[in-house]
C-alpha cells in the first residue's frame, strides 16, 4: 500500500482529491496546512505528496523547499496542484523539485494517470533497490563465508595438529620412551597450537562484533545534549598507548563544546575510523592520530588524520566497500570499519564526508548538523 498525503487549505478541494485517488493500493492523508503537513511527514513519511502551490503562511513551493533540504525527506516525489497555469508558476513548482504539475479544476483520468506514472516510478526504484539489495546480501555472504573459514580452518588445523601431538605424547609416555627432548619439544608445539588456536577463534568473535555494529548503523539516532570534546577523550581513553604503540592527539578551539547529536553513534563512527587506522594504516607504529574539533550553531566538523601509511594498490572508493581493507597483512582486521563509519554518517547522523588519502596517511572530514531533540 502507498501512503499518499495531500495537502490543500481549501477542504472541497481535499476531498475531491480523496474521492478521485480512492483506491485499495493507496492510503489518503489529508492537510490543510503545510505547517500540519509538515507534522504528518514527521510522525510517518508518505511515499508521494501532492500539495497546493498557494497556500496562507507556508505555499506549497516553501514546503518543497523544506523537504528537498531535509535529507530524510529528500526522496519524496511531490506533485503540485493550482488553478494557476501560467509558465512561471509551472516553472518555479519545477526548479525547487516538484516532480509533476495538475491544474484546476480537476480532471479525474488525467490526475489518476499522472498519479499511477508516478507510483509506477516508485514501484520500479524499489525493484531496483531490491536487486541492489540481493546483489549486496551476496556479496556479503562470500565475504563472511570467507572472513570466518579462514580463520576456522586455520583454528581446526592447530587443534588437529594438537590433537596429533597429544597421542604421540600418550604413546611415549606409556612406552616409556618419553625423552627430556621429546617432552619439551612436543609442549613447544603444544603451546604454538593452541596459541594459533586462540587466535584464530579471537579474530571470528572479532569479525561476529563488528557485524554486531552494522544493525547499529541502521538505526535510527538517539540524539541528545552532549559535550563533544569529553565523548572524545572517553573514546581516546580506550586505545592505550602501551597496547597499540599510537598516540591520538584530541585538539579544539575550546575546552567545551556543547552540542545536540546522538554521541554513541558519533563514537560508533570514531572508533571504527581509529580502528581502521591502527589495524593497517599504523602497522608500522607511525602516526600520531590528529584529531580536530569544531563546531557551530548548525553543525560540528571533525578533521581526522592518521599520518600512517595511506591507500596500498586501491581507490577512496574500494575502501568504502565492504571486506576491503587499506592494507592486506599478517593483522587479520576485515574491511567492514570503514564502510560501516560511512554508512552511519550519511544514514543515521544525517551528515557528509569526505576521505582521502595523503602523505600524512587516510585525512577524514566529517561534518554533522546539530539534530532535534525528541
Amino acid at each position: 500500500m502507498f501512503d499518499i498525503l495531500i495537502v490543500d487549505d481549501v477542504a472541497e478541494n481535499l476531498q475531491m482529491l480523496q474521492l478521485i485517488l480512492k483506491c485499495p493500493r493507496f492510503r489518503i492523508r489529508a492537510a490543510t496546512s503545510g505547517h500540519t503537513a509538515l507534522q504528518l511527514i514527521e510522525n510517518q513519511l508518505p511515499d508521494l505528496i501532492i500539495t497546493d502551490i498557494k497556500m496562507p503562511n507556508m505555499s506549497g513551493v516553501d514546503l518543497c523547499r523544506l523537504l528537498k533540504a531535509d535529507k530524510r525527506t529528500s526522496h519524496i516525489p511531490l506533485m503540485f496542484v493550482s488553478a494557476y497555469t501560467d509558465t512561471d508558476n509551472i516553472v518555479e513548482a519545477l526548479e525547487v523539485g516538484g516532480v509533476d504539475y495538475i491544474s484546476k479544476p480537476f480532471r479525474p483520468a488525467e490526475i489518476n494517470a499522472r498519479v499511477n506514472t508516478q507510483i509506477k516510478l516508485l514501484e520500479a526504484n524499489a525493484l531496483q533497490v531490491k536487486r541492489q539489495l540481493s546483489d549486496a546480501l551476496n556479496q556479503m555472504v562470500v565475504g563472511v563465508a570467507h572472513e570466518i573459514n579462514t580463520p576456522l580452518g586455520t583454528g581446526i588445523t592447530a587443534a588437529s595438529h594438537l590433537f596429533g601431538v597429544i597421542a604421540e605424547l600418550t604413546k611415549e609416555f606409556e612406552n616409556k620412551t618419553l625423552s627430556q627432548n621429546l617432552l619439551s619439544d612436543l609442549l613447544i608445539q603444544s603451546n604454538e597450537s593452541i596459541e594459533l588456536c586462540e587466535r584464530s577463534l579471537s579474530r571470528v568473535a572479532e569479525f561476529v562484533n563488528l557485524l554486531k555494529t552494522i544493525s547499529k548503523a541502521e538505526a535510527p539516532a538517539q540524539p541528545g545534549m552532549c559535550d563533544l570534546v569529553e565523548v572524545f577523550k572517553q573514546l581516546i581513553s580506550q586505545y592505550h598507548f602501551d597496547e597499540t604503540g599510537v598516540e591520538i592527539k584530541l585538539m579544539s578551539d575550546h575546552s567545551v563544546l556543547d552540542v545536540t547529536l546522538d554521541a554513541n553513534l558519533l563514537q560508533l563512527v570514531m572508533g571504527n575510523i581509529i580502528e581502521d587506522s591502527i589495524n593497517h594504516g599504523l602497522v608500522d607504529k607511525k602516526g600520531p592520530i590528529e584529531i580536530i574539533l569544531r563546531a557551530n550553531e548548525q553543525e560540528i566538523e571533525i578533521h581526522y588524520t592518521d599520518n600512517g601509511i595511506g591507500l596500498i594498490d586501491i581507490t577512496i572508493e574500494d575502501l568504502l566497500k565492504p571486506f576491503v581493507t587499506s592494507r592486506r597483512g599478517n593483522s587479520g582486521h576485515v574491511g567492514l570499519s570503514t564502510p560501516v563509519a560511512a554508512n552511519i554518517i550519511s544514514g543515521a547522523l544525517q551528515g557528509g564526508y569526505t576521505v582521502r588519502s595523503t602523505e600524512r596517511g587516510i585525512e577524514w572530514i566529517i561534518k554533522i548538523p546539530m539534530m532535534r531533540l525528541r
